[in-house]
């Protein structure tokens, strides 16, 4: 699992990139789709061949020390999944970051479960 930020330089991705959605995530196949639905500072050409772009927003009661990510796949199912896990920190602000991962291509009708934890 990569970034936008290990593979294309780009910085602070959880507040510069912009995404309409609210509490859920999609997952993006493609240039013309990460074109017409992210908008922000860093916007590369991103290796569709090779990866797809998994992408979120969640709203926190407090500020974050910071996002980890996980990737893998199921044992039983071979189904892939995403946890994203916020650390919080004791700041008032109530920030709703945008999250993402650039994983291994998916197969074409291949579905991806995304955990959210917020510690």
């Amino acid at each position: 699992m990569k970034s936008l930020e290990s593979e294309y330089g780009c910085q602070n991705t959880s507040r510069q990139l912009e995404i309409n959605l609210n509490q859920t995530y999609t997952v993006i196949r493609n240039q013309a789709d990460f074109d017409r639905l992210v908008t922000g500072a860093c916007h590369p050409l991103i290796d569709f061949s090779a990866y797809d772009l998994i992408i979120g927003k969640k709203g926190l009661a407090s500020g974050t020390s910071g996002i980890t990510y996980t990737y893998q796949r199921d044992c039983a199912t071979n189904r892939p999944t995403l946890r994203v896990t916020f650390g919080q920190s004791m700041t008032t602000e109530a920030p709703n970051l945008t999250y993402h991962a650039l994983v291994p291509k998916l197969a074409a009708e291949e579905q991806v479960a995304v955990e959210v934890v917020v510690k």
